[in-house]
């Protein structure tokens, strides 16, 4: 259970993103709560993805990204005109990578979960699914002479679309193998040496605090929300995952901010590493709170 403190912390109106998040994941409220209402309006005045849309002109990471923050930032396409860039992003071909599943999650989150034009891109999604339960991308699989193994990058992110879309009442064939992909390696270590991380560059492993998140990198907090929405919280496999995300908090029960992007490239408003991340607090208490 998360204490008053921290969600009073995390309700604060210096970060408007954070606030709506709160009232909306930890609070219970409805969208149509009118705490919730102004939220939203205070988030429509001040991220810049939401008062500057020239973004939305643009191409590859910085559209992702940007679209990205309006959904993290709670959101949905009823706020802000983006249908003829959603049209254009699901008429591109598929590729299975990082910046698919990126926008499709994005996509969940802004409310297009039953929009005939996703379903069809998450079908294809489904299709391209390798052996092992995850992903690489296709523009490498195709020029491949074997079936080779998935990429634990793209598969971050597909365990996060599937945490949405089973938020969202849809369930995903293969969810469960996903899932399993990871447990068998108890979130983050390698198979062929258990002792060691697959991804073991300080500030930009998975066992950080990172946020937010981008192509190669998701923080431990999102990983660990997305597994417990997926109704893994409790396997023994994430045992030490979870002792490691408690033992980060500080003595107010916050969570320091461990890596992020850059200051240039931050498609949300930059948190400071080394300080008390309210995006990394959230969605720590997210995770808790999802595990029971």
């Amino acid at each position: 259970m998360t204490s008053n403190s921290i969600i009073n912390w995390l309700l604060e109106s210096d970060n408007p993103g954070v606030r709506v998040r709160t009232l909306t994941g930890l609070c219970d409220l409805a969208d149509g709560h009118p705490q919730v209402r102004e939220a939203r309006q205070r988030v429509l005045r001040t991220l810049e993805a939401a008062r500057d849309l020239t973004w939305m002109d643009q191409q590859g990471q910085t559209l992702v990204y940007h679209l990205t923050a309006l959904a993290e930032a709670g959101l949905s396409h009823q706020d802000i005109p983006i249908e003829p860039l959603v049209d254009r992003l699901v008429s591109q071909p598929f590729d299975a990578n990082c910046a698919n599943l990126m926008t499709l999650r994005a996509l969940v989150m802004l409310g297009y979960e039953n929009d005939a034009r996703v379903i069809r891109q998450l079908g294809q999604m489904v299709d391209a699914r390798l052996p092992d339960g995850g992903w690489l991308c296709l523009h490498r699989l195709n020029k491949m002479d074997r079936v080779p193994k998935s990429c634990i990058k793209v598969n971050m992110h597909g365990l996060l679309l599937a945490a949405e879309l089973w938020k969202h009442g849809t369930r995903i064939a293969g969810t469960e193998q996903l899932v399993g992909y990871f447990l068998k390696r108890r979130l983050f270590y390698r198979m062929d040496r258990p002792d060691q991380m697959v991804l073991n560059q300080p500030g930009r492993r998975m066992t950080d605090v990172f946020f937010p998140q981008e192509y190669f990198h998701v923080g431990l907090p999102v990983l660990l929300e997305a597994l417990a929405v997926l109704g893994a919280g409790k396997a023994r496999e994430l045992e030490d995952a979870w002792k490691l995300l408690d033992e980060k908090k500080d003595r107010e029960g916050k969570i320091p901010l461990e890596g992020s992007l850059p200051a240039k490239k931050s498609y949300l408003p930059r948190e400071s590493v080394g300080k008390p991340s309210k995006w990394g607090t959230l969605y720590a208490c997210l995770a808790w709170k999802n595990r029971e």
